[in-house]
């Protein structure tokens, strides 16, 4: 008799142990799935509201940091060209790579205006937003900025884009991105849809 007595309680125990596991492992799984949806939340609002920052630290050009001033020795054509350009956006009215860059997608294609922002920001624009642009498809890009800017380095970035005058462009045209505190607003259009 003692012996089934024991069998029975440790049977029973068994029993218990197995539930109590079992309850803990669903609290657990609860617990993980909030923790996930609340990052996923976080994460999905703080993607809207990211600014691409670029620090000048590492630019061979730039003798604040310790540059020679010189992009590259006198061998290489190609970089010496572009220090030049560079010194020349850089000496004109203003320097529009430190002005607040929106580029708006007309092209119709899915995903350029992203694609121009990465290729701004590796050029050295230090504030760039994106968006679309609300009123059709346009064939050729346009660059709207003041006359404080240089564009000109941009200009040949985009392949010889137009310009216009900043207050040319409303800020009406854009419903998922505010323009108006932009210096210069950039609409991409069929032509650069595959120029990136």
């Amino acid at each position: 008799m003692g012996k089934k007595v024991m069998k029975l309680f440790l049977d029973t125990m068994l029993r218990a142990a197995v539930i109590i596991l079992a309850v803990a492992i669903v609290v657990m799984l609860v617990l993980l799935a909030r923790t996930v949806s609340k990052s996923k939340k976080s994460d999905a609002s703080d993607t809207g509201n990211k600014t691409s920052i670029v620090t000048e630290e590492s630019d061979p050009s730039d003798p604040t940091f310790g540059g020679s001033g010189d992009a590259a020795d006198s061998s290489d054509t190609s970089a010496d060209d572009s220090s030049q350009d560079a010194s020349t956006e850089d000496a004109g009215a203003g320097n529009s790579k430190s002005a607040k860059v929106v580029v708006l997608n007309a092209s119709g294609v899915s995903g350029v205006a992203a694609t121009w922002q990465t290729t701004l920001t590796a050029d050295g624009y230090t504030s760039v937003d994106i968006g679309t642009y609300d009123n059709g498809d346009q064939s050729t890009t346009v660059i709207y900025t003041s006359d404080s800017y240089d564009v000109s380095g941009l200009v040949s970035l985009l392949g010889g884009a137009a310009t216009a005058d900043r207050s040319d462009i409303d800020s009406s045209v854009a419903s998922d991105v505010d323009i108006s505190g932009a210096d210069i607003v950039v609409v991409i259009g069929v032509d650069n849809a595959a120029n990136n």
